[in-house]
């Protein structure tokens, strides 16, 4: 029951026309979830509400001299993206981790340009095509709790899920056309 509740809501916020919701949203749709989700309610809310503030910070810093992408699962944070220099690359990540309930940060940005839109609908392609593979490979959606980011050609896997599933996942990712490298940010599950 409170799972459609937090559906239509966020359907509802990010059609709403504001500069913090349409570039979250821009941020957003690169990284997927694949399979179930087993966070509780709450913790996907959190999750969510710690990537908004944190692109929102990341966004009043840095306006358009940078793109940054913010995927969260259970307070850990993945930034991925473009950033004028190395001290914005560090600010970024001082942002996000002195966020409340951001346990640990990843930093993956890059020093350069903002990429164009073009890159970008690439990186999007080439997240569908893995998320494909990763549930054809692992045959079970239910055993798969993955967010899947891609940014520059490299495939990121954030979530949680066995060590097998992990090595699976990240070899159907590797095979697909398009995609340089895959980075695991997977918590191991028994």
């Amino acid at each position: 029951m409170k799972k459609p509740l937090l559906i239509t809501t966020l359907v509802t916020a990010l059609g709403l026309t504001a500069c913090v919701p349409a570039v979250f949203v821009a941020g957003a749709a690169v990284g997927a979830l694949v399979g179930s989700d087993p966070r509780p309610t709450q913790t996907q809310t959190s999750d969510m509400k710690i990537a908004a503030e944190i692109s929102a910070r990341i966004i009043d810093a840095y306006k358009e001299r940078a793109h940054v992408n913010v995927n969260v699962f259970n307070g850990r944070v993945l930034l991925t993206g473009e950033v004028p220099d190395d001290a914005a690359r560090q600010n970024a990540a001082q942002l996000a981790s002195s966020y409340p309930g951001a346990k640990v940060v990843h930093n993956e940005t890059v020093v350069a340009p903002p990429s164009p839109a073009t890159d970008r609908l690439n990186d999007t392609q080439i997240t569908a095509r893995v998320k494909t593979a990763i549930l054809t490979d692992a045959g079970d959606a239910q055993a798969i709790h993955f967010v899947v980011t891609t940014e520059r050609k490299v495939v990121y896997l954030m979530g949680q899920s066995s060590s097998s599933l992990a090595d699976v996942a990240a070899r159907a990712a590797s095979y697909i056309s398009g995609v340089e490298r895959v980075v695991k940010y997977i918590d191991i599950k028994p």
